[in-house]
């Protein structure tokens, strides 16, 4: 048996043990998708996220990240989802999500740790196996903070297809599951399996359940329309225009997974870090609008919430406050019409006077 075999069985029983669902191998080449990429760059699709137009060459190969690197692995760890929303209407038709009636967030964001963090600590043992068995070729660990097209690589690699929603989805355990990467210098991805083939079909539960329309065409989505980019990744005040649409979301979406068939009856076994913790704590207004900065650093330092930080926070509690009319938040959003932060202080102005709407409606 070669030793590439060798190390790619090890690697595989290795990471099955250690909580990973599946694993696959890859030769270090140029993403066949690199020039999509950059014509969704080029449309402005990214928004404002134009870290990954600085970086844009850097996605063509993963030698972009590891100089010299020969094998990309890639492995997916499953989380709690979302409950699915089954459909009641034929396929081809339009269907419809009302959402959560009470406020949430992606439940990617469930666990009481970053994810970035505890999957990089579940990494290292596979990093130092891979570097026992081959001690003068260099391994790193990626967990979608460096620029690499992981999608295309594990779609290359077997592990699933790019669903429509851009996600990728696989038989076993639909979308709710992680993606990373082993970048190795070591050549051991053997013989190329072919690429997962696409069981969208015909279903576009996905595109019609957004309730911003954020995906320009099948399989493009423009973040500048995501409620996960306007929830997460953009920072300073929300237009007005986009604020009904964020509806319950107070972190992140997961809409277009929550209607998704293939995250229907997805029985698979969660790794005890990523189980849900504290999850309708995290998903109440008011106790983000209740939170100064100590007390927001002293219980989300190493949380997905973090990055995002406390006045982007308390910008979303606001605003779905305001849109679900949460009565729990009232008291809280009243202290926050004098706000120092300008931005802060017209969202509770405008919380408010959903509450006035809304009550107006009633009568």
């Amino acid at each position: 048996m070669l030793l590439s075999e060798i190390a790619r069985k090890q690697i595989e029983e290795f990471a099955k043990a250690h909580g990973f669902h599946s694993v696959g191998f890859v030769p270090s080449e140029d993403a066949e998708t690199y020039p999509e990429f950059c014509d969704w760059l080029d449309r402005g699709y990214a928004a404002s996220m134009g870290y990954l137009e600085k970086r844009k060459d850097a996605y063509r190969n993963p030698t972009g990240v590891l100089p010299e690197c020969r094998t990309a692995v890639l492995l997916t760890l499953p989380y709690q989802g979302h409950p699915g929303t089954k459909s009641v209407t034929k396929q081809g038709k339009k269907r419809t999500l009302p959402g959560p009636s009470e406020p949430t967030f992606g439940s990617y964001a469930a666990a009481s740790e970053d994810y970035h963090i505890w999957i990089r600590r579940k990494l290292k043992p596979l990093v130092r196996e891979l570097h026992a068995m081959f001690p003068k070729c260099l391994t790193r660990a990626v967990v979608d903070t460096a620029p690499l097209l992981e999608r295309h690589y594990a779609n290359r690699a077997g592990l699933g297809w790019i669903g429509k929603n851009t996600m990728l989805l696989n038989r076993q355990i639909g979308s709710y599951f992680f993606l990373c990467a082993i970048l190795t210098q070591a050549d051991i991805a053997g013989k190329q399996v072919p690429s997962a083939k696409d069981h969208c079909g015909t279903c576009t539960a996905c595109l019609d359940a957004c309730p911003t329309g954020a995906f320009a065409a099948p399989y493009v989505l423009d973040a500048n329309r995501c409620i996960s980019f306007w929830t997460i990744e953009h920072r300073g005040p929300i237009p007005q225009a986009v604020r009904p649409s964020l509806g319950p979301w107070i972190f992140g979406c997961d809409i277009c997974q929550m209607v998704c068939p293939w995250n229907q009856h997805i029985n698979t076994e969660i790794p005890d870090e990523n189980k849900p913790f504290g999850v309708q704590e995290k998903a109440d207004c008011s106790h983000w609008l209740s939170l100064d900065q100590e007390s927001f650093d002293r219980l989300y330092r190493k949380t997905p919430f973090w990055r995002t930080g406390l006045l982007s926070m308390q910008r979303n509690a606001l605003i779905v406050a305001g849109n679900l009319r949460e009565p729990t938040a009232f008291p809280w959003i009243q202290q926050f019409i004098n706000h120092p932060n300008h931005d802060l202080m017209e969202l509770a102005h405008w919380a408010l006077e959903q509450y006035r709407s809304g009550t107006n409606q009633e009568k």
